[in-house]
Order: structure tokens, then C-alpha cells, then sequence
């Protein structure tokens, strides 16, 4: 699965930069996340929780930042595992452009893979289920960031 974005954020470059790199905001932003836990400055630990039909699988995902070009760009690699949601694994190219009256363009470019029960499952609603979850995400995250102020 590939999938590309640029979405606008109501926030200069600098709010979004930390913003992206807060675990605790980012929680409030990801759809269907319970809990984020930091590791390390460029490690954390983010546990889903959704409902398919009647199952309500979990999955456990270490989230990963290399790359680091401070306020500029990241990657970010994920990797998530549960019993019912099976394997999933992520890689984003994130890039932050300051643009006018201090809002900020955000690019990415995402990579992904899934195995496991629920992925044999719906692999058709992979790509729409994903790009539904990052516009949800962005969106979100538009309001916390821009709260912030």
C-alpha cells in the first residue's frame, strides 16, 4: 500500500514540529488510539483499540523517528502487532514547509504493509480504511495543535 498527502495545519512550523513529536498530542489526534507511552526522545509506543463488526481488536504498535532534520523532516516507521489485528507495518516520509500568516504545509509520503486474519479479510478496505484514518488524523490534529496557541 502507497499513499501520499498535504494537508494545511493552523499552526507555525515550529508548534506543528513539536506537536509531531509529542506522544501525548499525537494521541489525542490518532484516531482509535488508548494509550501512548514515550521511550525515548525518538521512540514511543502507541495501543489501538477499534471495532470490526463484532470483533474489537487491539494492536500494539512501536513507532519509530530517524532521519531527523529538525523543524524540517522526519521518517517515521511503525510497527504493530495484536492477536486478532495480526501484523502491520508502516514507513513515512514527513515534511514540514512554514507558509503564510504561520500555518504550515505538511507532506508525506507512507508505505505500509499488513498480514493477518483481519488483513486477508478486508484487503480491499486497506487503502480507503487508511487514507479515512490520515485525513481523520490531520484533521484532528489541526484542532489540538491550533488549541495550543
Amino acid at each position: 500500500m502507497e499513499m501520499n498527502g498535504r494537508y494545511i495545519i493552523n499552526a507555525p512550523r515550529d508548534r506543528v514540529w513539536a506537536g509531531m513529536n509529542d506522544p501525548q498530542i499525537l494521541r489525542q489526534a490518532i484516531p482509535r488510539c488508548d494509550e501512548a507511552i514515550r521511550h525515548s526522545d525518538t521512540e514511543f509506543t502507541a495501543i489501538f483499540s477499534f471495532k470490526l463488526g463484532f470483533i474489537r481488536p487491539r494492536l500494539e504498535s512501536l513507532i519509530s523517528l530517524s532521519d531527523i532534520n529538525a523543524p524540517n523532516s522526519y521518517v517515521m516507521s511503525a510497527e504493530g502487532k495484536g492477536k486478532l489485528a495480526g501484523m502491520a507495518k508502516g514507513r513515512a516520509n514527513v515534511t514540514l514547509h512554514p507558509i503564510e500568516n504561520n500555518k504550515t504545509l505538511l507532506e508525506f509520503h507512507a508505505s505500509g504493509d499488513m498480514q493477518g486474519t483481519i488483513a486477508e479479510m478486508a484487503s480491499k478496505l486497506v487503502t480507503k480504511t487508511a487514507q479515512k484514518l490520515a485525513d481523520d488524523f490531520f484533521a484532528r490534529f489541526d484542532e489540538v495543535i491550533s488549541k495550543e496557541a
